[in-house]
């Protein structure tokens, strides 16, 4: 089993992810315990994985100020959790099989690292909103299921790592680790369970959002941030349309349906052929009013997903050619042109440098 993160493409502020697998993955390695009925959460996350966009400090019509606030640790909470929760996770498995039984990974690191006491008292403060009620009355309430499974999932990590960076498996040989394994699997499953409903209920928040957004940059002539915006809503469409597709993966990219992928793609090009001169203009950036600073991060967002839309080129000429992935190719797939797990890789660079520009 290939080593999985359970990292979602997301673009809300200010995350960073380092996600490059899906979540199904995890899934699939836990079939022992969940069996294979999970098919709606599955499609739910296909459904998110394309990404969650929205800039908390652009609205066009403000809400009270309490909504704002509620809003804010909605999605904070979420770049939290496909942020420094996705890194814990993908950290432990770089030592662990993706297994219902405890295998460590030969030559692995297991790991050692642990969340703060700030972060379990951020999760109070948002449980304690959702339970006194907001606005935002759905998301409410799958906050306070996910909650409690999030700070259960992040206490058996924690545990882990204490035990990783005390290298505790060298006096016990893993016989610690095998237990705590044997409660992580019910926890991380859990956790599994309750994040799709509540990601999927703020995703629509911040779609509707980033339309208004959207409008209001091409309406008030910001050319940059309209096409900035655009391109990161372009991203998100291609990797909808990948991961709405069941079951592919690089094991069967040549599979992959590149129909709905192939006029998102070119409407790219042309949108980031525009951008790729629009955002050194020092008088239009002026216009927009980005400080100074801002143009070295432009020219990373640049970067980004001009590497986006040259691996997503690349992964269309692989199917189009049916060429399969050579055995080194398949050893390396992170860094092979055309991967999905490039692409993946990509999308999220994009999704990191697009909120360093408008954190």
């Amino acid at each position: 089993m290939k080593k999985i993160s359970l990292g979602l493409t997301v673009l809300v502020l200010i995350c960073s992810l380092s996600a490059c697998k899906e979540l199904k993955d995890a899934q699939n390695a836990f079939q022992n315990e969940k069996g294979n009925t999970d098919n709606g959460k599955n499609e739910a996350l296909n459904n998110l994985m394309g990404a969650l966009q929205g800039d908390k400090d652009s609205y066009e019509d403000l809400p009270p100020a309490s909504d704002l606030e509620a809003y804010n640790n909605y999605v904070d909470l979420s770049n939290f959790m496909t942020g420094d929760v996705e890194e814990s996770l993908d950290r432990y498995f770089n030592g662990v099989a993706a297994s219902g039984d405890f295998s460590p990974i030969e030559g692995g690191s297991y790991i050692t690292t642990t969340f703060s006491n700030q972060d379990y008292e951020f999760l109070d403060e948002v449980e304690s909103q959702a339970d006194l009620g907001t606005s935002y009355k759905e998301i409410d309430e799958h906050a306070l299921t996910l909650i409690p499974t999030l700070r259960a999932l992040m206490e058996v990590l924690d545990e882990a790592g204490n035990y990783g960076n005390q290298k505790g498996y060298l006096d016990d040989n893993y016989a610690k680790g095998q237990e705590i394994h044997s409660r992580f699997v019910p926890a991380v499953n859990a956790y599994d369970d309750e994040r799709l409903p509540y990601l999927n209920s703020l995703r629509a928040i911040l779609q509707e959002q980033q339309a208004r957004d959207l409008e209001r940059f091409e309406k008030e002539g910001y050319t940059v941030r309209y096409q900035m915006l655009k391109l990161t809503m372009l991203k998100s469409e291609i990797m909808n349309a990948i991961y709405k597709q069941e079951d592919i993966s690089d094991e069967n990219v040549l599979s992959l349906d590149v129909t709905e992928i192939r006029p998102k793609y070119e409407e790219m090009a042309a949108v980031l052929a525009e951008f790729a001169v629009n955002f050194k203009d020092e008088a239009e950036l002026e216009k927009e009013g980005f400080e100074s600073y801002k143009s070295g991060q432009l020219s990373f967002f640049n970067n980004a997903i001009t590497e986006f839309k040259v691996q997503t080129q690349a992964l269309l000429s692989r199917v189009d050619e049916q060429r399969a992935y050579s055995e080194a190719e398949k050893l390396t797939l992170s860094t092979t042109e055309g991967s999905l797990e490039r692409l993946i890789k990509c999308g999220s660079d994009v999704t990191s440098r697009y909120n360093d520009v408008i954190g």
